[in-house]
């Protein structure tokens, strides 16, 4: 992948930062609706974490979109490293306040698999 190199530091730091904001953003609506339910006919419902793709899916994106501005692994991996610190605050939380928003199931452990493995996935990507 080429990496443009007409633009300075600020437009940089500036686009990372809002990569950032994204990620956490994007973390915040995917723990609200990690418990979403799809309704059955009869008054049914079952559970349906289509978060946890879209966790794979934007983290990628958003490292994706990094690497547009630079080489170095570390820039590229802090939108990852925000909504992985993002999860970790909202675990947290729910330990000192008892607010809580992610659930405690294995519906949350698969959202961080996902994000993580979404947001790594485009280093190990070669086209």
């Amino acid at each position: 992948m080429l990496v443009r190199k007409d633009f300075d530091r600020a437009e940089v730091v500036t686009g990372i930062l809002w990569l950032c904001i994204g990620a956490l953003l994007s973390l915040f609506l995917e723990a609200i609706y990690l418990t979403a339910r799809i309704p059955l006919p009869g008054g049914a419902s079952v559970i349906f974490p289509v978060t946890i793709l879209i966790a794979f899916w934007f983290n990628s994106v958003l490292t994706r979109t990094a690497k547009l501005w630079s080489d170095s692994a570390y820039i590229v991996a802090l939108p990852l490293v925000a909504w992985i610190a993002g999860y970790g605050v909202f675990l947290l939380l729910a330990a000192t306040s008892g607010d809580q928003v992610l659930a405690t199931s294995v519906r949350s452990l698969l959202l961080l698999f996902a994000g993580i493995v979404g947001g790594v996935w485009p280093f190990f990507r070669q086209k």
